[in-house]
């Protein structure tokens, strides 16, 4: 019984990607925002390197952002632009919250997923785990 057991594991292991075993989290680096304010607006410096690290499109995480800070925003270069005084801790505290709701999986906890769409629905699926998320749409 006990090889049964044994021959079982190795298969299901044998189907799970070998960086799913690493410890989560590990290459997943998002940088500080860097955030300027002149005059009444505010310039998130490097937000084309946080999309780079995000795996997102800039559209989707600017409508998130400035629907959370309840702004405009637009994308200038490789930066954003809002109107209104914001801190780089208020933006990061809002990206986080964008993080933790459409880029890590809620099952295992990797950032390996992608957003589809299937019908009406919105579902996050993990690269990693296989699971599958529905989402609210952004």
């Amino acid at each position: 019984m006990d090889e049964d057991y044994e021959n079982l594991l190795d298969r299901a292991r044998s189907n799970v990607p070998q960086d799913a075993f690493e410890k989560s989290g590990e290459r997943f680096q998002v940088p500080d925002v860097q955030a300027i304010i002149q005059g009444n607006r505010t310039i998130w410096q490097n937000f084309q390197e946080v999309l780079t690290v995000l795996n997102r499109p800039g559209k989707e995480v600017l409508k998130y952002v400035s629907g959370q800070l309840a702004t405009a925003g637009n994308i200038e270069g490789g930066g954003a632009v809002f109107q209104g005084k914001f801190n780089a801790e208020l933006i990061e505290d809002v990206l986080n919250g964008y993080i933790a709701a459409y880029v890590t999986c809620p099952v295992c906890g990797r950032p390996d997923t992608h957003m589809e769409k299937q019908g009406n629905a919105y579902y996050l699926k993990c690269t990693a785990c296989g699971a599958s998320t529905s989402i609210r749409p952004v």
